[in-house]
């Protein structure tokens, strides 16, 4: 039976992008819908974990859920980084993106008494996964930066700020998750 995922095409080193190009698997593209893909694995795996750890939270869970789709509307952007292809797009991301993300971000904060001192940990294994998803959120906005210097078109409005918002929404949601409990940077520990 012939896989429908493995198609063979890639063997060599090469794919080919929704813009219909084939690039090497090294290219900036290819790199940034990677990391694209990661942070969209990360986001899944910490809305399953929130599901399991806090089935009250369906609010948090449902806009974790908004933002996995939203990853397709980036990564369709960025698979199609020069815009060859618009017919094929899902579309992009616009104020109202923004303003939900903002809005989501506001609720949490409001809610927060946020440490004076950097974090040094996360209190909980939910507030760690948050934390892991800000780090893949910070890696792919890098690399969306890189490919944007490579490819001037690809400055989208909304799609950088959005993206920018994100690594600050996962650390806002891993302190809002630790209820009030921060474990704080403790200089004197370095004697």
């Amino acid at each position: 039976m012939k896989s429908i995922i493995t198609t063979g095409n890639g063997d060599f080193g090469e794919t080919y992008t929704l813009g219909g190009e084939r690039l090497s698997k090294g290219h900036l593209i290819i790199e940034c819908t990677g990391l694209l893909d990661r942070m969209r694995a990360q986001i899944a795996l910490l809305r399953l974990h929130l599901i399991e750890t806090k089935p009250e939270a369906v609010e948090d869970a449902a806009f974790l859920f908004w933002l996995l789709h939203c990853c397709f509307v980036i990564g369709s952007r960025v698979s199609d980084a020069r815009n060859l292809h618009p017919e094929w797009s899902l579309g992009d991301i616009a104020e109202r993106h923004l303003a939900r993300l903002e809005a989501e971000q506001e609720r949490m904060e409001a809610t927060l008494n946020m440490p004076k001192a950097f974090v040094v940990s996360a209190t909980s294994k939910l507030a760690a996964t948050a934390d892991c998803t800000a780090v893949t959120a910070r890696d792919f906005e890098r690399a969306l930066v890189r490919l944007a210097e490579a490819i001037p078109e690809l400055r989208d409005t909304r799609l950088f700020p959005f993206v920018n918002r994100l690594g600050d929404f996962f650390f806002i949601l891993a302190r809002y998750l630790e209820d009030g409990h921060h474990q704080t940077v403790d200089y004197s520990r370095l004697g």
